[in-house]
């Protein structure tokens, strides 16, 4: 039996090659969702144009005619390099932003 092992070298290339693509991969992620940095820059009081300039169109909205309420959802990676992406709501009444940020009674979660 010839069992072939790798060299010192030979592993550490790996190692690095393997990291290089999972910093690829997640980083990919942030790219496309962009972070959520981008929230701080959103105050109360806001116009919901201002906010739409600031975070770029949401990828839903919602509405709540009984609390005369508007919602822009936006998905967003917490950090650079994280897991998966999060989902933002800025919540607006009568045009104007009055609260903001993660959205942790998400119902739907998507895996993927």
């Amino acid at each position: 039996m010839n069992i072939k092992f790798l060299s010192l070298s030979q592993r550490r290339v790996k190692l690095s090659l393997l990291i290089c693509c999972c910093t690829l991969l997640f980083g990919c992620q942030a790219v496309i969702y962009g972070t959520a940095a981008d929230m701080s820059s959103i105050s109360i009081g806001m116009t919901k144009a201002q906010a739409i300039q600031i975070l770029g169109q949401p990828v839903s909205v919602g509405a709540d005619s009984d609390k005369e309420e508007e919602y822009l959802i936006y998905k967003r990676m917490k950090h650079a390099i994280s897991a998966w992406p999060r989902t933002y709501k800025v919540t607006l009444r009568k045009g104007l932003v009055v609260k903001y940020g993660e959205q942790y009674e998400e119902k739907n979660m998507n895996l993927f």
